[in-house]
């Protein structure tokens, strides 16, 4: 039977963390303001604790046991999470309960989201801000998770766990191009696409399947080039001539006019973002506040989107 294991020692885990990241016993020493002997002993005190071997020392040189590798792991866990803790307590401490967490797409991180936090800051100018950027089905379990106080995301049909709040519709745009012939059309279709080299969202995206339905019920048949997990970034590969994409309108802003068209595309898909926040979140001036700063911002590119395709 195997014996149970001692309290661990917190300078003992420090020491073992410290090696292994620096790979060294005289560099963890320097990470941890001690002697290497120190070092040494406590790493040795460790093993003879956990009963198994954590470093092989060939000369003046330390390698991880498979086991330490293992240990590692779990030992990361608990920094990581005491890390998160020490941050916690600095920002209570520096800005009471002033703070926003705040999770968003990558479509709008670049684009109005700078701009609603600026006229957001000139309001609540002591609030701070922690701005998170991903994918729409990470963000929905981060603001349901609690993990975040609130979402810009494209909300998929059927979560009841989550209150939201529509923003603005509006539609997909295709981008191709300026060179290419079907730049001279002032809308696009799903028949036009047929046989045209084509750059697409992720498998994932909810416009993508909508497209990808249209394209179906035409039996066109692009010839998918390149696919990519942003809209921000398709842009750019269609700027450089791999094909045609049909994105959201607020990657339409950012791409070179010189060499790049911008076309309605028929019949339209809509484009829906919405923000969404967990039923617990109590409502508060900060909170109403970056919304409808949100909101102004988002409308007025809506509006410049519809300006351009006009």
């Amino acid at each position: 039977m195997s014996r149970p294991l001692r309290s661990l020692n917190a300078r003992q885990i420090e020491a073992f963390r410290a090696v292994m990241v620096s790979g060294s016993i005289t560099r963890a020493g320097r990470l941890l303001s001690i002697s290497q002997p120190a070092v040494t002993r406590l790493i040795h005190n460790l093993e003879v604790d956990l009963g198994m071997p954590l470093f092989t020392r060939v000369g003046a040189t330390v390698a991880p046991t498979p086991e330490a590798r293992a240990f590692f792991i779990e030992v990361e866990k608990y920094f990581v999470s005491t890390d998160r803790l020490r941050e916690a307590a600095m920002i209570i401490r520096e800005h009471g309960a002033g703070r926003l967490r705040i999770a968003t797409i990558n479509a709008l991180s670049g684009t109005c989201l700078p701009d609603a936090i600026c006229d957001f800051a000139a309001e609540f100018p002591d609030i701070l801000l922690s701005v998170h950027t991903g994918v729409s089905s990470d963000i929905i379990d981060l603001v349901a998770k609690g993990q975040v106080d609130i979402g810009f995301v494209a909300l998929p049909p059927g979560r009841t766990d989550l209150d939201f709040r529509p923003l603005p519709a509006s539609e997909v745009v295709c981008v191709l191009p300026k060179d290419h012939p079907l730049a001279a059309r002032s809308a696009i279709g799903p028949a036009d696409l047929h046989e045209q080299d084509y750059v697409a969202l992720g498998p994932g995206s909810l416009m993508r399947l909508e497209l990808h339905a249209l394209l179906r019920a035409a039996d066109a048949h692009p010839r998918l080039r390149i696919e990519s997990l942003f809209s921000g970034t398709v842009v750019h590969y269609v700027e450089r001539g791999l094909g045609i994409a049909v994105i959201d309108p607020l990657a339409a802003l950012v791409v070179d006019p010189e060499r790049t068209a911008v076309r309605r595309f028929v019949p339209r898909i809509r484009y829906e973002l919405s923000v969404v926040y967990a039923p617990s979140v109590g409502r508060s001036p900060m909170f109403d506040g970056l919304v409808a700063c949100m909101v102004k911002h988002y409308s007025r590119i809506v509006h410049e989107v519809v300006d351009r395709l006009a």
